[in-house]
């Protein structure tokens, strides 16, 4: 796995996939005059997990979507600190919208992606930090409704890491664009030291990995 797909998974656990953009919800129509469209007939259809709810929206086809994924509780973080891994906790949660033309093809996701309940810990030294996460996530798509195309950004909050007793460890902030097609970071601004690491740069978390030493 080459370092962007390194960081685009890690991405997807802690920043990665989402300060700047604020989640643009469309304007529907009142309920009593929406047309309802089965989710199963789009392509790609949402997946039923997302619980979408899905409806003619002028000229295009629109789905709400909202879910929360099964916790994650220490795993693997991708981040060696002195030979030890980090392990990773968190729970997410998810708020957004697909965007499908007429033709029931997808054209855009949207949405808003939250960490609570996080930590980073050292298996060795039994030391905790805390963290939160809130991000937008746009997926414009190159091709309608093949996902193999265009590109996802993230911008936001991706990290912002402390210890319990208070005093922020670091922040990772800004914004990450992949292609979707090769899974490469094609650009990134602001501030990215979790970038920077898994770029081959270890002191890009040495603060982190000093703090839970």
């Amino acid at each position: 796995m080459n370092i962007s797909m390194t960081l685009r998974r890690f991405s997807r656990l802690i920043l990665a996939v989402t300060g700047g953009l604020v989640l643009t919800m469309a304007l529907a129509a009142p309920a009593s005059a929406r047309t309802p469209v089965d989710p199963s007939t789009l392509n790609p259809p949402p997946p039923a997990e997302f619980n979408p709810v899905c409806f003619v929206d002028g000229s295009h086809i629109s789905c709400d979507i909202a879910f929360s994924d099964p916790d994650v509780v220490d795993a693997p973080s991708g981040v060696v600190c002195d030979g030890t891994e980090l392990l990773i906790s968190f729970s997410r949660s998810v708020v957004g919208k697909r965007f499908y033309d007429a033709d029931g093809n997808l054209l855009q996701r949207h949405f808003r992606e939250y960490f609570d309940n996080a930590t980073f810990s050292n298996p060795d030294t039994g030391r905790v930090a805390l963290w939160t996460q809130h991000d937008t996530v746009i997926g414009n798509l190159a091709v309608p409704g093949d996902l193999s195309t265009g590109t996802d950004s993230q911008r936001g909050l991706l990290t912002r890491i402390w210890l319990p007793d208070g005093g922020t460890i670091l922040t990772d902030t800004g914004l990450l664009i992949f292609d979707n097609a090769t899974g490469e970071l094609v650009k990134l601004s602001a501030h990215h030291p979790f970038a920077a690491y898994f770029s081959g740069d270890p002191s890009a978390l040495a603060a982190l990995c000093a703090a839970l030493a």
